[in-house]
């Protein structure tokens, strides 16, 4: 706390091995915001699991750092829910712009809570609100929103309302999809198997695209005719710990010479150049398992597109 003080000019009067709370006190009556920056910073790295949302925006707009007057109105924006819910008003939300990515940490209260407590050895209660606090990530390299929260209703609120104050719309990160990658993950080239759909004569795996993130914003992508042959023969497998983000299949039809291309990346609408091929391929998605019939914390959604090869 004391390399932070100086930065931000505050000079601690007294002591000069300060406890922290004399420091805490100084801080406070010098700049109340940056002690409760600091304080909530804390509750950051917390957070292990995240739901993933991914604008459609192309090309991804430049991030640019909300105004005290931008966070005012959001923050307006999310009482509004919070007060129905019973959470009443006074949320925060705190910005952290780091090398790789933009945190944001939201405060705001739970419902009112009553505990039985102690008073000089007599048996009483507490009446108090909660605080809690809640973590989102912007990743500006490929427009993607994370969203740490303990109910559906708060992601949603957040997905809608951050997309509203920072890009201008709440559809900027639509809401999360009915598809997911990790099959080609967890079962590998039987993920492909398509001899039960009529229709498909066969799929490939052509192209993977894996998000490791950190201070670089690194995305590695690979390419073949076969991913998963050339993986092979090389003795190799798919990282386990990187997100994939977007895959290509290459699919031959029974009804057409030619193979067509299909493009799942995060998202959560399906967009096809033919009708008939977009019912053939659901099919194929919901038995291979890339379609998710139940929500799961962390699964990704996607968009399937398809172009003509």
């Amino acid at each position: 706390m004391n390399c932070c003080t100086r930065r931000n000019g505050i000079h601690l009067d007294g002591n000069p091995d300060p406890t922290p709370a004399d420091v805490a006190v100084q801080v406070w009556l010098h700049d109340r915001d940056l002690l409760e920056r600091k304080h909530a910073e804390q509750y950051l790295t917390r957070p292990r699991s995240f739901e993933y949302f991914q604008t459609e925006t192309s090309p991804v707009p430049v991030f640019k750092n909300p105004t005290a007057k931008t966070l005012v109105a959001l923050q307006d924006d999310l009482d509004d829910l919070f007060e129905k819910k019973k959470r009443g008003r006074g949320s925060r939300v705190f910005v952290y712009p780091k090398k790789d990515a933009i945190w944001f940490l939201v405060r705001h209260g739970e419902p009112y809570k009553r505990e039985g407590s102690l008073e000089a050895g007599q048996s009483t209660s507490v009446f108090y609100r909660p605080e809690k606090h809640d973590v989102l990530v912007y990743e500006p390299s490929i427009g993607e929103l994370r969203i740490n929260a303990a109910s559906k209703w708060e992601k949603d609120l957040y997905r809608r309302k951050f997309g509203l104050h920072l890009f201008g719309g709440e559809d900027f990160f639509p809401g999360t999809g009915k598809y997911t990658l990790e099959p080609l993950r967890t079962d590998g080239p039987a993920a492909l198997v398509c001899t039960d759909v009529d229709g498909m004569e066969w799929v490939k795996l052509k192209e993977i695209h894996f998000f490791w993130g950190g201070s670089e914003n690194e995305i590695e992508i690979r390419k073949a005719s076969d991913v998963f042959a050339a993986f092979e023969a090389r003795g190799r497998t798919l990282p386990a710990k990187s997100r994939i983000i977007r895959a290509s299949f290459q699919v031959k039809f029974s009804d057409s010479k030619t193979p067509r291309t299909v493009t799942i990346r995060p998202s959560n609408i399906a967009q096809y150049t033919r009708d008939d091929d977009s019912a053939v391929v659901e099919e194929w998605l919901v038995k291979r398992g890339f379609i998710v019939t139940n929500r799961q914390e962390d699964h990704e959604g996607t968009v399937a597109s398809m172009a003509g090869t």
